[in-house]
Order: C-alpha cells, then sequence, then structure tokens
C-alpha cells in the first residue's frame, strides 16, 4: 500500500472516530429540571402511615396546556413512580397550583417497605393531546428504617440496605395491577387513564427496537467508510495514470 493511499483511508478513519464521538454527545439525553417543588403538609412521618401525608400542593400550576390531569407519585431518583392518590381528572389544573389529599400510606404505594435513602415525591401534569410533560414538580424525601423525613440524605449516605424483603425495587407487574384495581389508580410508569407511560428509552428506539443514536451512528460509520474507500480508488488510478 502507497503512502497515497494510507492517506485517505487514515482521513476516514479519523472522520468515523469524530463522527461517533459526536453521534454519543448529542445522544445523551440530559435529566429534566423540575418544574418547582411540592409542599407536603408534614416534616416527617412513618411508611406505614395511612396516608403518607394529609396534603400536597404544588409551588406553581401545571404548565399552560398540560392541565388535564394530574397525579401525585413516589419513587427513587431514576423511578419507577407510584400513585400516592387518585389522579385528578376535573381538568383546569393549569390555572392554579394543584392540591392533592393521599389516599394510602409510602409501604402501600410501592408494596412493600422502601429502602433507606433517597426518594421523590413529584407531581406530574397532562395534556390530552401531547400527553405527560417531561418534568416534573419535585420534592426530597428521606427514609431511614420505617421512618421518613423531608429532604435529601447527608453527602455520603448509603443508599440502601441490600438483601431485605422491600428493599425498595420496582413493584412488580402483578402488585401494579393489583394497585390500579383495588385504588381505581394507574401503577407506576402509567398516564392518567391507566395507559402505561413509555420509558425515554423506549421513546428514543428506533425498528427492532434499537436506540436511534446507534442507527444514526452505524449510518454515518458507513458513509465515512465508503468515502473513505472512494477516495483510495480514486488516489491509485490518479497515480498508474501518471506512470503510464
Amino acid at each position: 500500500m502507497t503512502v497515497m493511499t494510507i492517506r485517505p483511508v487514515a482521513a476516514g478513519l479519523v472522520a468515523v472516530l469524530l463522527a461517533v464521538t459526536l453521534t454519543g454527545v448529542v445522544a445523551t439525553p440530559a435529566r429534566a429540571a423540575p418544574l418547582g417543588a411540592v409542599t407536603i403538609g408534614q416534616a416527617s412521618g412513618t411508611v406505614t402511615d395511612a396516608p403518607m401525608f394529609t396534603t400536597a400542593t404544588t409551588s406553581a400550576p401545571c404548565p399552560a396546556g398540560f392541565g388535564a390531569n394530574a397525579l401525585i407519585r413516589i419513587g427513587r431518583p431514576e423511578g419507577p413512580f407510584t400513585n400516592l392518590a387518585k389522579p385528578l381528572a376535573a381538568g383546569g389544573y393549569d390555572r392554579a397550583p394543584v392540591t392533592f389529599r393521599p389516599d394510602r400510606s409510602f409501604a402501600t404505594a410501592l408494596g412493600g417497605r422502601p429502602a433507606d435513602g433517597e426518594w421523590l415525591v413529584v407531581v406530574e401534569c397532562f395534556s390530552p393531546d401531547a400527553g405527560r410533560i417531561t418534568e416534573r414538580f419535585v420534592t426530597p424525601v428521606t427514609v431511614t428504617g420505617t421512618a421518613w423525613r423531608l429532604g435529601s440524605p447527608p453527602a455520603g449516605a448509603s443508599g440502601s440496605a441490600p438483601g431485605r424483603p422491600g428493599d425498595g425495587a420496582a413493584p412488580t407487574t402483578s402488585t401494579a395491577a393489583s394497585t390500579a384495581t383495588s385504588t381505581g389508580a394507574p401503577g407506576p410508569g402509567s398516564g392518567p387513564d391507566g395507559e402505561r407511560t413509555r420509558t425515554a428509552a423506549e421513546r428514543r428506539a428506533g425498528p427492532g427496537g434499537v436506540p436511534i443514536e446507534f442507527l444514526a451512528g452505524g449510518l454515518v460509520l458507513l458513509i465515512a467508510l465508503a468515502t473513505g474507500g472512494v477516495m483510495a480508488r480514486r488516489r491509485r488510478a490518479g497515480s498508474a495514470g501518471g506512470r503510464s
């Protein structure tokens, strides 16, 4: 292989590496910023108190156009979230702060005792056309043993205690289904009508469930390799013509 051939191939490989790097940067989703906070009617309690707290109010109305339904839920910071009260469906929740009156305990909502560490009380807002808005109203609570309190754990605190029943894992499908049936509220990861809300990964999935960023990266890779091959062939043809 001549020096003239190596250079186009090297240039093609550099283009591939750059394209794949840029694709990865663009495809990385940013964590959605909260819409505001949820003001809870008490500062602490136990995981078996029913309800977990008597009232909760958002710090602002739902965003304009997303006031058809509203849900109050609890879950780990990475999700999933499960209902603490029946969905609100009267509408108009984008005109004033939204108040909820939970009807179950923390443990009942999860189907088991929550693990120690940080949990989030969230409020979700829905549009009849666009579904749930990505952002939520968020307030953290910390669980220690059978008690919870408002606020995040101290820096460096352990997130959970593994190996115990009800250690904060996501409720099973059967648990979520039974909760929805008995309370009339959709289970975790579901919309206001009980339909499961797709995760961010599912929304980014392309044909066959392959993430769109991988498909885009593969396409860019193929184009870069093809371009490098064409350049190499042209250089070889030019060199051969110059020697004839």
